[in-house]
């Protein structure tokens, strides 16, 4: 089985790039390009509960908003992002807040 993910940001939580950083490292999933947000395979409802549970806590307090669907295959191709975040999108992100706050 497959399990995609999908995310709906608020601008009451962290930056998304903040966020997707987190969420790789407590989950060891990586955001992928399509029309969901993370993806992972399963074979028995212990690994979905375990991963499940990984993915609430890494979102935890963020106000993200998370969407699950799960399928006996996949959608379509499944792409990694090469980089996401981008290099360098905290220092962009940085000067972009203190020129709003000028």
């Amino acid at each position: 089985m497959i399990t995609y993910v999908e995310v709906f940001f608020s601008t009451e939580g962290p930056l998304s790039h903040a966020l997707a950083e987190k969420v790789q490292k407590e989950t060891g999933l990586s955001f992928i390009r399509g029309p969901k947000d993370l993806a992972f395979k399963w074979d028995t409802d212990e690994q979905f509960s375990e991963m499940v549970t990984k993915i609430h806590k890494a979102f935890e307090g963020s106000h993200a908003l998370l969407k699950f669907e799960t399928q006996e295959e996949e959608i379509g191709p499944v792409h990694l992002l090469a980089q996401w975040p981008p290099a360098g999108a905290k220092r962009q992100n940085q000067q972009m807040h203190s020129h709003v706050s000028d």
